[in-house]
C-alpha cells in the first residue's frame, strides 16, 4: 500500500524534477502541492478539535455545577451535545484524530518516496539498484581492509590478519551501508543526482556528519517552526476564549497538552537531526505552510475580524447597516435597514386598512 502511494507521489516528483532541475525546490514544490491535496481534510480536522476544545470547557463547567450528580450531569451533557450538533466523539476530538489516521498512509508514502528515491522518483529498475548497492559495499570492504593493513603492524600479522580480512569480508552489509537509506548513499557515490541546495547536501544526515555546522540548519528550522505552530494555536485559542482544561478535570482522560507542547518541537529536531536532509526539508516546508494557512484562516480570515467585516459591508451593500449573528460556528450578516423598511411599509399597510376601514 505505501508502495504504491510512494510509486505514484513519484511520478508527479519525477515531473517535478524535469521541469526545475534541482532536488530540494522539487521537494518544495512537491510539498505545497501535497499540501493542497489535503487541505479539506486539514480544514475538517481545525474545526474537530476547535469543537473538541470547545466542548471540553463546557462540559468542565457542568462538572464544577452539578458535581457528584452523575444523572443530572450526564442529562444536561447529553443536552449540550445535542445544541451544538456534536456526537461524544466529536467532543473529544477523536473525528480529528481519525482524520489523521487517513492522511497517515499519504504522510508515509511520501516518506518511502523520498528515502527511496531511485525506486520511486527515477524509477529505476531494482537489480540495478541492487547492483550499485553491491558495488559501494565491495568498494568499502576492500577500503576497510587496506586501513586494517596499514594500521596492522607486527602486531596483526599472518593467520590473525587473514582472520580479521575474512571477519570485513563475511560482515553484514549493514556494516557498510545504511540499510534504510542506502538508495540515497548510492546517489552520493554514483553522482546519479545533484543534492545540493543551498550548500547542503539533502542526501546527508546530521548525526553522521556532526562536524558539518551546515547540517543542523534543516534540523533547527524544523524544530523552531513547530514551536511556532504550538504558540500560534494556543495564542489563537486563548484570544477565542478557549482553554485547554487540565488533565484531572476532564471526564474523559486525555495527554497533558502542555507537556505535548514543549515535546513536540523537540521530538521534531530531534527526528530531523537524524534522517536525510531531504525529509526534514519537506517537513520545513510543510510547517511553514501550515502557519501560513493558519495566520489567513484563523487571524485574517477569521469571521469575528472587524476588519474583514468593515470590508464585507462595503463590498456587498454601500450606506447599509448590517447586524452580525454569530451562532459559534457560523457568521452571518442580516440586512438591518432593509428589516426596518419592510417593518415601516408593513406599519404603513396596516395603518392604511385601517384607514380604510374608518
Amino acid at each position: 500500500m505505501l508502495n504504491f502511494i510512494a510509486g505514484l507521489f513519484g511520478y508527479l516528483m519525477n515531473f517535478i524534477c524535469g521541469i526545475v532541475q534541482n532536488y530540494g525546490l522539487a521537494i518544495i514544490i512537491f510539498t505545497i502541492l501535497v499540501k493542497l491535496m489535503l487541505l479539506p481534510m486539514s480544514l475538517k480536522q481545525q474545526k474537530s478539535m476547535e469543537k473538541a476544545q470547545k466542548m471540553q470547557g463546557l462540559m468542565q463547567e457542568l462538572q464544577k455545577k452539578y458535581g457528584n450528580d452523575q444523572e443530572k450531569f450526564m442529562q444536561e451533557y447529553q443536552k449540550m451535545l445535542k445544541e451544538n450538533n456534536t456526537t461524544m466523539l466529536g467532543s473529544t476530538g477523536c473525528s480529528g484524530c481519525l482524520l489523521n489516521f487517513i492522511q497517515l498512509p499519504i504522510l508515509l508514502g511520501m516518506f518511502y518516496m523520498l528515502v527511496s528515491p531511485l525506486t520511486h522518483i527515477m524509477k529505476m529498475d531494482s537489480e540495478e539498484i541492487l547492483r550499485y548497492k553491491d558495488e559501494i559495499v565491495a568498494n568499502r570492504k576492500e577500503q576497510a581492509i587496506e586501513l586494517l593493513i596499514a594500521n596492522s603492524g607486527d602486531e596483526l600479522s599472518g593467520d590473525l590478519l587473514d582472520a580479521e580480512i575474512a571477519k570485513i569480508n563475511s560482515g553484514d552489509d549493514s556494516n557498510f551501508i545504511d540499510p534504510r537509506y542506502y538508495e540515497i548513499e548510492i546517489i552520493k557515490e554514483k553522482e546519479i543526482m545533484d543534492l545540493e541546495f543551498f550548500g547542503i547536501n539533502l542526501g546527508e544526515a546530521a548525526s553522521k556528519n556532526k562536524g558539518n555546522l551546515v547540517l543542523l540548519i534543516i534540523p533547527v528550522l524544523s524544530g523552531l517552526l513547530t514551536a511556532l505552530t504550538v504558540f500560534l494555536n494556543n495564542y489563537i485559542n486563548k484570544k477565542n476564549g478557549i482553554v485547554q482544561p487540565k488533565p484531572e478535570d476532564m471526564e474523559i482522560p486525555m495527554p497533558d497538552m502542555r507537556v505535548m507542547n514543549i515535546m513536540m518541537p523537540i521530538m521534531l529536531f530531534s527526528v530531523a537531526y537524524s534522517i536525510p536532509q531531504g525529509v526534514g526539508l519537506y517537513w520545513v516546508t510543510s510547517n511553514l505552510i501550515g502557519i501560513i494557512q493558519t495566520v489567513i484562516q484563523r487571524i485574517i480570515l477569521d469571521p469575528k475580524n472587524k476588519k474583514v467585516k468593515e470590508l464585507a459591508e462595503k463590498n456587498e451593500v454601500r450606506n447599509v447597516e448590517y447586524e452580525v449573528v454569530n451562532d459559534g460556528e457560523n457568521t452571518t450578516h442580516k440586512n438591518v435597514n432593509a428589516n426596518n423598511s419592510n417593518k415601516k411599509n408593513n406599519s404603513k399597510g396596516s395603518n392604511g386598512n385601517k384607514k380604510k376601514k374608518k
